[in-house]
């Protein structure tokens, strides 16, 4: 993938990820008009840079905020689990009902707050992306992240119940061999989710080193709100 799309008509150079040409408007690329939701899903199974490719290059980004929403469970879900919150709250059906509740506009808000970082600082390295096409490679990279929270989350919660989100006594030491599966593949899921980030990256930047470097920042500012909240549940 060279850094300049050369048009085949008045033959002038144009940024990689440019549809048409800047000079006579032609055609440089296949147009992409909107995003079919599973089979783009399925792609960033078989192709992850061909699948983030297309969703870059799509003019209507579609199902973002779906996908941001769901993401939200997670994040909230997470959240949750790693402050101990049942420590405050000893009750499985409220802190379910708050993570619906928060789940959505969390998710919403996080991926915003976490593309603006993302285009700041791919900008600082002088690499032109604009904000929505971060916010859809950051949208779709959290894939596998809502795959966790649709299949595993309501089988722990099953398994678990309100021993989840306390470690009083933690779900170690009720069953650890499941609960030690079960952190294992939510493992596997985040690290899924990382490495399609930093391929969207570097699909958008062109650069390993800003792929990794734009994930590192996202990865810290995500972790920064979960810190504090956790920091708060512990000093009650």
């Amino acid at each position: 993938m060279s850094d300049v799309k050369i048009c085949p008509v008045c033959k002038t150079e144009n940024q990689r990820l440019n549809v048409t040409c800047s000079s006579c408007g032609g055609y440089i690329q296949d147009r992409v008009a909107s995003l079919d939701l599973f089979q783009t899903l399925w792609l960033l199974v078989e192709s992850p840079g061909a699948a983030m490719q297309r969703i870059i290059l799509a003019q209507q980004k579609n199902y973002i905020y779906l996908l941001q929403a769901l993401f939200g469970f997670a994040y909230v879900s997470f959240i949750f689990w790693f402050a101990n919150i049942g420590v405050l709250i000893d009750n499985l059906q409220v802190i379910l009902a708050l993570v619906l509740v928060l789940g959505p506009a969390a998710g919403i808000i996080t991926v915003m707050v976490l593309s603006i970082f993302a285009m700041l600082t791919l900008r600082m390295m002088k690499i032109p992306v604009s904000y929505r096409n971060v916010r859809a490679v950051l949208s779709y990279a959290g894939f596998p992240i809502i795959v966790s929270v649709v299949f595993i989350f309501p089988a722990e919660v099953g398994i678990f119940g309100m021993y989840l989100f306390t470690n009083e006594p933690s779900p170690f030491t009720i069953n650890p061999l499941v609960y030690g599966m079960i952190l294992g593949l939510d493992t596997l899921f985040i690290l899924w989710s990382i490495a399609l980030l930093i391929v969207g990256t570097k699909v958008l930047s062109e650069k390993t080193g800003a792929a990794f470097l734009v994930t590192v920042i996202v990865i810290i500012i995500a972790l920064l709100p979960v810190m504090a909240i956790a920091s708060l549940v512990s000093m009650y």
